[in-house]
């Protein structure tokens, strides 16, 4: 083997290395611009009472709709800052298929695990539930981050694309809509 070969193995070893722990290490300055971002969201109605911007982003009622709506414009944020931080160099396969299928998607799951609790039949007190509500927040910002390295390599079907664009199309237009009227009981906190 001719030096220069040998000398080629060690250097795509640690490319390798790099690439993986790069991929391994998890974006912790993204997650708190992110979870920064909801907390904003859900203060903008002190902030900027009476506005379209918190009309829009903000809480406005105490709703379980409000704190879906803020993770998704959270997410839709850093994925729009992801977009022009990285269209200069490659972007991953199905960068845009991949976002809206986690800014579809990932609100639902926050709720699902917040709702859990409650259905294994278990009340929080105020003061627990609060903290509670703290942390699902996190596992939601949490969840859409470690989606997007799989879902941005995957292939997806001509028909799923078209799927994943209705189903993120649809959200927008909701959360969008029901930030000026909230229309029924299943998306208000019932205190």
């Amino acid at each position: 083997m001719s030096p220069s070969k040998k000398a080629a193995k060690p250097a795509k070893a640690i490319e390798r290395k790099s690439e993986s722990a790069k991929a391994a290490s998890f974006p912790w300055s993204k997650f708190l611009l992110g979870y920064g971002l909801y907390v904003f969201f859900h203060e903008i109605d002190r902030l900027l009472p009476g506005t379209i911007l918190a009309t829009i982003f903000g809480e406005g009622i105490e709703s379980i709709y409000a704190h879906m709506k803020m993770l998704f414009y959270s997410y839709l944020i850093l994925s729009v800052i992801d977009y022009f931080r990285t269209r200069a160099s490659v972007l991953p396969r199905s960068f845009f298929e991949a976002r809206m299928l986690i800014l579809a998607s990932a609100p639902w799951m926050m709720i699902i695990v917040y709702y859990t609790v409650e259905a294994v039949g278990v009340i929080l007190p105020r003061s627990i539930d609060l903290p509670w509500a703290l942390v699902v927040t996190a596992f939601g910002l949490y969840f859409c981050l470690q989606l997007e390295g799989p879902l941005g390599e995957t292939e997806f079907h001509p028909g799923a694309k078209w799927a994943i664009r209705a189903a993120f199309l649809a959200a927008l237009i909701t959360y969008l809509g029901f930030s000026f009227a909230v229309p029924d009981n299943f998306f208000i906190a019932v205190e």
